[in-house]
């Protein structure tokens, strides 16, 4: 009775997320279908070893386990390395301008700077985006700044700080606060050369969880408030950071259908950079969505800094002289997304 118990559990929170709910009670449980998918598989072998199904109900309860499987799976399928990659490498990639990323929530309160501070130097990114930055790591990273000469800094002492280092000029620098107002994004454009730039967004909204937000209303709005940002922009199109939200849920994928923006994971794998700390209980939350004149060459996880991120590196190509046009969107896909937008500006009030 305990393995049929435990499988209409597993049933319960493989199917909640579908729901319209917002609560973290809800929407927590889209974060880690990787992890219960494992855990059905294992309940499905103990029961046809153990306790094979006898009763009618018994039945029903083993096809239901099976099949929320199979829906899991489907959900998860497009970024392991069995699904087709959506960028594929230029035909000239000598001929293009490749530029270099990197991201990293760094824990505000972790203190092991020279970390960071070692990947720079080996790695030379172009860009560098760091989040939970406070004064004390704008001061611990000082040491970076002379080869990075262009800089955005946002130190917050709530998590929330942001700073953007840049070797490239920056123009149309905007940070905003688009939601919540302890809570900023930075827009910008980054030109790689000579009237060539490519709008980049920074992002880190706050997740639905018990010690933050309640629910993902803010953190749902900030995304969606982003995405018809990015339709209003020019190719080509970056938008990075921590987006406390996996690339599966709902509003990740409303995100990429508005914005016609590429997932690089998929294809590619998971790349689950949250918690470092606890193999068992990890998932994919920091991402990056390239429009298509973007393509991706090199994405890598980094090793482990102190904090409960990973950092992730990319290096990416800029295709140019193609005017991308926004993906049509029905009245239905409309009216959700102004929905969303509008309870999570009335939860942040």
């Amino acid at each position: 009775m305990v393995f049929y118990a435990f499988a209409l559990f597993l049933i319960l929170i493989a199917l909640l997320p579908l729901t319209q709910g917002t609560h973290w009670i809800i929407r927590g449980w889209d974060f880690i279908r990787v992890q219960t998918s494992f855990l059905q598989m294992l309940v499905i072998a103990l029961i046809l070893i153990f306790k094979f199904p006898v009763e009618i109900w018994e039945y029903c309860v083993v096809i239901c386990l099976l099949a929320t499987l199979i829906f899991q799976i489907y959900k998860v399928f497009p970024y392991s390395h069995y699904y087709p990659i959506r960028d594929k490498k230029p035909e000239n990639p000598e001929s293009l301008q490749q530029i270099s990323l990197l991201t990293s929530n760094v824990l505000q309160t972790n203190t092991d700077y020279d970390k960071l501070k070692k990947q720079v130097t080996q790695l030379k990114p172009d860009l560098l985006l760091v989040m939970e930055t406070d004064k004390n790591w704008e001061n611990g990273l000082k040491s970076i700044e002379a080869d990075y000469p262009f800089i955005v800094p946002v130190p917050l002492d709530n998590f929330y700080g942001m700073h953007l280092y840049s070797k490239y000029e920056l123009a149309d620098t905007q940070i905003n606060y688009l939601v919540e107002k302890d809570i900023p994004s930075i827009f910008t454009k980054v030109y790689y050369a000579k009237n060539k730039f490519i709008n980049l967004i920074c992002v880190h909204p706050a997740p639905p969880s018990p010690t933050e937000n309640e629910t993902s209303e803010e953190r749902d709005a900030e995304l969606l408030i982003i995405g018809k940002a990015v339709r209003e922009l020019e190719s080509p199109v970056i938008v990075c950071g921590d987006l406390n939200d996996v690339v599966w849920s709902r509003v990740s994928r409303l995100f990429a259908k508005m914005t016609g923006l590429i997932d690089p994971r998929i294809g590619r794998g998971l790349f689950p950079t949250f918690h470092a700390d606890y193999w068992y209980l990890r998932f994919p939350i920091d991402h990056l969505f390239h429009s298509e004149d973007v393509v991706v060459d090199k994405m890598q996880r980094l090793e482990h800094i102190g904090s409960d991120h990973y950092p992730m590196f990319f290096t990416f190509w800029l295709e140019t002289g193609e005017i991308l046009e926004n993906p049509e969107l029905d009245e239905e896909i409309n009216e959700e997304i102004e929905e969303r937008i509008n309870e999570g500006l009335e939860s942040a009030e």
